[in-house]
């Protein structure tokens, strides 16, 4: 067999392919060959290099800004009309849409929603602060989501309803300082794994070990019949505290010119095909009529959708998001002093702002 005309990379895991290989499967568009590279590089690999060996590329909004900068993605407003365009990105839950647009001019558009919820086995109760969290802890197994990028994205999310009033500063000391406190007496009624969003689930689904995560990325492939799935804690206030996830389609800059790349754009991002193939076939589609839908999953966690947290997307933030997860899984696992580190990606942060 021939090698296929155009070329994409998504990420391993069914979420992320099945509904991309039902679309191909129903014939809607130009064929396109797609590579699968692990969750870790998804949240890692730069989006530029993907983009010189191939046409589609699904990313995540935090590492578009480096790729911006490169000149590496086009804006979908060269693809597409401007009315198709607004349907798109306006029929996306929450923060989906708008997290890939900059300046005014739109890098990717959103093809999957996610955000952390909370997971558990049916049965387990529901908690709805993060408070309540240790008490639960005692009476249920409980596990955090700590792998990659992980620690620091859920300290992220903890802190996100108390932002400082500097948007220069990252995070707040006293606020980080407290969060991960809370974070550490959670760990010590853990089984001490140290795991992935995936990771979370299955351990949850096997039965064995956990009953359930207060905060972690939410995947109902696979998993709806053995979990459930509520709205991310509150803390110290009434609103779920979550970072936005989820993931875009971007398309190489050399190849804003094929025709048969407009073609598949315009096919996949369909009303139908994301309110009804993708999500049939297994896929998790940002489309806003999917959330507030009657599946479970959608329906009770599409209020932390709606409030989460959108992270900065200016070249560097990834490797300094990594920095901070090591910062926290260290202090929160091996009971380290975070401080000075904490202190320290503040400083970095403001850096990057500055040379933005």
């Amino acid at each position: 067999m021939t090698d296929p005309a155009l070329r994409g990379m998504t990420w391993e895991h069914p979420r992320a392919w099945l509904g991309l290989d039902a679309f191909d499967a129903a014939g809607l568009a130009p064929h396109v060959g797609w590579d699968r590279q692990p969750l870790s590089a998804f949240e890692a690999h730069p989006i530029a290099d993907l983009a010189s060996r191939y046409d589609f590329m699904v990313v995540d909004h935090p590492g578009l800004g480096a790729a911006i900068s490169d000149g590496a993605v086009v804006a979908f407003e060269d693809l597409l009309d401007g009315d198709e365009l607004d349907r798109v990105v306006g029929s996306a839950v929450g923060a989906s849409g708008a997290s890939y647009r900059f300046d005014g001019r739109t890098y990717a558009v959103p093809i999957d929603a996610a955000a952390q919820v909370g997971v558990r086995r049916p049965g387990v109760p529901v908690v709805r602060r993060w408070e309540d969290v240790p008490a639960l802890a005692d009476e249920h197994p409980v596990a955090l989501c700590l792998a990659g990028p992980h620690a620091g994205l859920m300290l992220l999310a903890m802190c996100s309803g108390q932002q400082p009033a500097d948007p220069a500063v990252l995070l707040d000391p006293a606020v980080a300082a407290d969060a991960i406190a809370l974070l550490r007496a959670v760990f010590a009624r853990s089984g001490g794994e140290v795991l992935d969003p995936i990771g979370i689930h299955e351990l949850i689904a096997s039965g064995e070990g956990a009953d359930w995560c207060p905060l972690a990325y939410g995947y109902v492939t696979t998993y709806a019949e053995r979990l459930a799935w509520s709205d991310a804690p509150t803390w110290r206030g009434d609103v779920p505290l979550s970072v936005l996830g989820g993931t875009g389609l971007a398309v190489a800059a050399r190849s804003a010119g094929d025709s048969a790349v407009r073609a598949w754009v315009h096919g996949f991002l369909d009303d139908e095909v994301q309110t009804s193939l993708v999500p049939e076939a297994g896929g998790q589609p940002a489309h806003r009529a999917v959330w507030h839908g009657e599946e479970p999953f959608y329906r009770d966690t599409v209020a932390t959708l709606e409030a989460a947290w959108v992270r900065p997307r200016v070249p560097g933030w990834i490797p300094l998001q990594d920095e901070l997860s090591e910062v926290v899984r260290c202090a929160v696992v091996e009971d380290r002093d975070p401080t000075a580190a904490l202190a320290d990606v503040n400083v970095r942060y403001a850096a990057l702002l500055g040379e933005a």
